[in-house]
């Protein structure tokens, strides 16, 4: 399949879904293979963006951000400028080259690199896509337990650094990220976009003192 890079565009800025296979047509046909299980599907994405829309200085971080497909259609469908960040430099060249594809290579950023070492303070967004559960699997070199191990490490990293995000920053959710929220962090919205939930957190300027361990609060907008 030949990617029509205009009828993608005109779709999507009016915030009208097209079938995963006709966007992921934009990559190389060796990258598609994980689109499925790994890429954020479009009808996601968009609810994904909707939600960041407004964030605070409007510069939004995708943790894990693969191809950056998540971040192509939020710069297509928002005014905010995304920043995706990948170990993976070869999936870091693919999101370059295809954000340049479709016209919105200037307000996207691919980094690639370890997204720990990064100040999350500076960006009003944050987008948590499940990112390291595919580290469990793909490297064979490395011993189960200690894939694990590593897998819980970079997940309480995670956590702290939402502790340290700024007032107001809205933090958008897909799978979960394998951890539990900061509870100065408030639900805002949890709704089911197919087979999971995309939830909504802010960040309310309380102190922490706590994580939360079920999402079932109230004043949950759940759809």
């Amino acid at each position: 399949m030949i990617a029509d890079v205009e009828e993608i565009q005109t779709a999507l800025r009016e915030r009208t879904s097209v079938p995963d296979e006709v966007f992921d047509a934009l990559y190389p046909r060796i990258s598609r293979f994980r689109s499925s299980v790994h890429w954020t599907p479009v009808e996601v994405a968009l609810r994904v963006a909707e939600h960041l829309e407004g964030a605070p200085g409007g510069q939004v971080l995708d943790v894990g951000a693969g191809v950056g497909k998540a971040c192509i259609i939020g710069a297509l469908t928002t005014n905010l400028a995304w920043v995706g960040i990948e170990k993976n430099p070869a999936m870091v060249r693919v999101a370059r080259k295809a954000a340049e594809r479709i016209g919105v290579a200037e307000r996207t950023r691919f980094l690639c690199g370890d997204a720990m070492l990064l100040d999350w303070s500076t960006f009003g967004g944050i987008y948590l896509y499940n990112p390291f559960a595919e580290s469990l699997f793909t490297d064979e070199m490395i011993e189960p337990g200690t894939r694990r191990q590593a897998y819980i490490d970079e997940v309480r990293s995670v956590e702290h650094l939402l502790e340290g995000v700024a007032v107001g920053t809205r933090v958008v959710t897909y799978h979960g990220f394998g951890g539990d929220m900061p509870d100065n962090l408030d639900l805002l919205v949890r709704e089911k976009v197919r087979e999971d939930e995309v939830c909504l957190w802010i960040h309310s300027g309380r102190k922490r003192t706590g994580y939360h361990k079920d999402q079932d609060e109230p004043g949950v907008n759940a759809q």
